[in-house]
């Protein structure tokens, strides 16, 4: 990955073809400053991990370091959308649509850190592994019919069996044949590193980056990058911190206020906070305990409750798939949250609103009896819920909140620790638990979120247990449509599907947080850790200036 990327905006359309390249450089760095003997330090969501792209384990924070040690046909800009990588897979062009063809070109005269030089047959490697993967991940490379290398290994030609728009999440942050997957924190630095930075040391909560000697070089470079999950803000001035975080609170804004050297900005994030509604129980089967379960939550409550005293509060959830920072959510937009005040949703269908006296009618007229003891079915069985709850403390605070709102209409719950928010997924997706409460990333397309409704059940897709007929036919019209403004009409469509059948009750996306020094330029907020990250090559340190 080059320090200085110039980037071209990827523009897809169905009747165009597309070159994504780096054809010159472009940079917001100062002329003259040289970073190289600087030190970044970062601070992400940790804990840290080794997973590989293509792990079940991986999270957005493994992800996005990724993209500063491996080579990648695409990374994330600040706005999550995906841009032309040209580091050492220079350029990719979309070349055909009868059959869908890509190309995908390298870099000359590259070697991972190991010396072994970079060509096509890695390329060829990472498919031939990521196929046979049982991921989410591997969608796209399943839909390859074909992979041929190039007589002198400098191109890559994929034809795909079948239409698959989202080709430009394939190939990021490809690892180095023969290398041994897992998420082991110590193989993070074993495997062979291809970009801007090396892997100099890595543990649960600090890896430490160092610019690879072997790559070409940039005087506005940071040399090393320190990254830690402890979010301790900087004691010095003259320190070149960032930071990126969820933990957005009252009392961490309160902070940063005796921090003067310290610039910030709360946005959104990728992470949509939600309800998810077992098909496989007695209980949440029924529609109308979904939508009573649904209805009596005051989510702007909630967030009031929760935000209130920060610069920005979500507005109430209008989309399962699409986060609110993202352009095609059909809500409120959080892309500039400056001084937005607390907000309502317009929802396309009026059953999406918060309603306690539906939720109560909706029990009445499903044959529950309300008596002292709670809501009694036609047996006289109470009605009772169990909620699965997700790892964060963000995850059990909206737990309590969400367990108040449901007594206060009568219905007892208990909590249900899981390990992980996919284990919270799975739990009411089997009948383990009656509800999941979690925080869902979104992606750079939908369909990552929308799989968990469609298609096999892979253990990364935060699987339902729910599959129906419209809702597969719509994901399929979608993922094959490859202009992504007409294709988010259809995921919409597929996303008022499975909201107005009550099976996912998003709640709101979570706030993020991010921290610079005034040292640094230029900086953008971004709504996903990986364009957070990835903006790194592009800082610099601000020059001293000298009083007159």
């Amino acid at each position: 990955m080059p320090s200085r990327r110039g980037w071209i905006a990827l523009a897809l359309g169905v009747l165009c073809l597309v070159t994504v390249g780096v054809p010159m450089t472009l940079s917001g760095a100062v002329a003259g400053a040289n970073e190289n003997a600087a030190t970044l330090d970062l601070s992400l969501p940790g804990p840290f991990n080794g997973c590989s792209f293509l792990d079940p384990g991986a999270t957005p924070t493994s992800d996005a370091i990724l993209d500063l040690v491996r080579p990648s046909a695409f990374v994330t800009n600040a706005n999550g959308t995906l841009e032309g990588e040209g580091g050492a897979i220079s350029s990719t062009e979309l070349i055909s649509l009868a059959p869908e063809t890509v190309r995908y070109t390298i870099d000359a005269n590259l070697t991972w850190s190991d010396g072994l030089p970079f060509n096509g047959s890695d390329l060829v490697d990472w498919w031939q592994r990521a196929r046979a993967l049982s991921s989410v991940t591997s969608d796209g490379y399943r839909a390859i019919k074909s992979l041929v290398v190039s007589t002198n290994g400098l191109s890559v030609t994929a034809v795909f069996s079948s239409p698959y728009a989202d080709w430009d999440l394939l190939f990021r942050d490809v690892e180095a044949p023969g290398t041994t997957p897992g998420c082991a924190i110590a193989d993070l630095a074993t495997r062979p590193s291809l970009g801007a930075y090396d892997v100099q040391s890595a543990t649960a909560s600090r890896i430490v980056l160092t610019m690879n000697s072997h790559w070409p070089p940039d005087t506005n470079r940071f040399g090393r990058i320190v990254i830690t999950d402890n979010q301790n803000l900087p004691t010095t001035e003259t320190s070149n911190f960032a930071d990126y975080t969820l933990a957005v609170n009252g009392a961490e804004v309160l902070e940063l206020s005796n921090h003067p050297a310290l610039l910030s900005r709360i946005s959104s994030s990728s992470n949509v906070e939600e309800l998810t509604y077992s098909p496989s129980v007695a209980t949440t089967s029924l529609l109308a305990v979904r939508k009573a379960l649904s209805w009596s939550i005051d989510r702007q409550a909630m967030i009031d409750t929760m935000f209130g005293a920060v610069t920005f509060s979500p507005s109430v959830a209008a989309s399962a798939i699409y986060s609110q920072g993202e352009s095609a959510y059909p809500g409120p937009s959080g892309s500039n949250p400056g001084g937005q005040a607390t907000t309502t949703t317009s929802p396309a269908t009026s059953g999406l609103a918060d309603c306690e006296s539906c939720a109560l009618t909706a029990l009445r007229d499903a044959g529950f009896q309300r008596t002292s003891a709670g809501w009694m079915d036609s047996t006289t069985k109470a009605l009772t819920i169990r909620l699965g709850v997700g790892p964060s403390d963000l995850d059990h605070a909206v737990a309590l909140l969400v367990q108040h709102d449901w007594k206060a209409i009568g219905i007892d719950s208990t909590v249900v620790d899981e390990s992980s928010d996919q284990g919270a997924a799975l739990a009411a997706a089997v009948g383990r638990v009656d509800v999941a409460l979690f925080a869902r990333p979104t992606a750079t397309s939908p369909s990552y979120a929308a799989r968990s409704w469609a298609g096999p059940a892979y253990p990364d897709t935060y699987p339902s247990g729910v599959r129906l007929a419209s809702v597969t036919t719509l994901f399929d019209q979608a993922r094959d449509i490859f202009n992504p403004v007409t294709a988010s009409v259809t995921w919409l469509k597929l996303d008022q599907v499975i909201m107005n059948d009550f099976w996912v009750r998003p709640l709101f996306t979570a706030p993020s947080l991010t921290i610079w020094s005034s040292t640094l330029t230029p900086v953008s907020n971004s709504f996903v850790v990986s364009g957070f990250v990835d903006q790194i090559p592009t800082w610099s340190k601000v020059p001293l200036t000298t009083g007159s």
